[in-house]
């Protein structure tokens, strides 16, 4: 028994899990991935930064874990505690962080494009996309708080038509945030 009881112990620490499920539609409401139009959100090209050439980039979702009531926000780089990105072929992600049982993080969650040249990205904003907005929630030692599924809705009128030749166009030249934290 007391084996048991040790080991029970042991899966217990200082660590917890956090796991975001998504969906991306677009403007009229049709399933973009998953099991929608597109296997992955991989395959996009459009302009990051007006005026410049469409460059090939791909879509991915950034969740970040901020200290509530920073005074500077969850976009400033001094608030966010932790920042995880997920494949652009996933529609869900798991990551293991910081346990905080008593003190609530706030999750933000982003679209962010990535070049497949390995330039910068940037953040998409609307009307590229519009995103869910914060949520608060404690994550328990050696437990799993899952953050439900978001969705995102892309400023496509209709998905379908904006695909050619394997890739989505979506210019992001208006909407698309550079990446603070990444050196130009």
């Amino acid at each position: 028994m007391a084996v048991l009881t040790a080991l029970a112990g042991a899966c217990v620490d200082d660590k917890g899990e956090v796991e975001i499920n998504w969906t991306i539609v677009d403007r009229g409401g049709a399933q973009v991935f998953p099991s929608g139009q597109l296997g992955s959100t991989c395959d996009f090209t459009g302009v990051l930064a007006g005026p410049g050439s469409p460059v090939a980039y791909g879509l991915q979702v950034q969740l970040r874990l901020c200290e509530p009531g920073c005074a500077g926000g969850c976009d400033d780089p001094t608030c966010q505690l932790d920042r995880l990105r997920f494949d652009c072929s996933a529609a869900r992600g798991f990551a293991t962080v910081q346990a905080r049982p008593d003190d609530p993080y706030d999750f933000h969650v982003d679209l962010v494009a990535t070049p497949e040249s390995g330039a910068c990205g940037c953040t998409l904003n609307p009307p590229c996309v519009l995103a869910p907005g914060p949520r608060s929630r404690t994550v328990e030692p050696g437990l799993v708080t899952d953050l439900q599924v978001y969705l995102f809705v892309l400023g496509l009128d209709d998905i379908r038509a904006s695909t050619s030749a394997g890739r989505t166009r979506l210019d992001l030249d208006t909407c698309c945030t550079p990446d603070p934290t990444c050196a130009p």
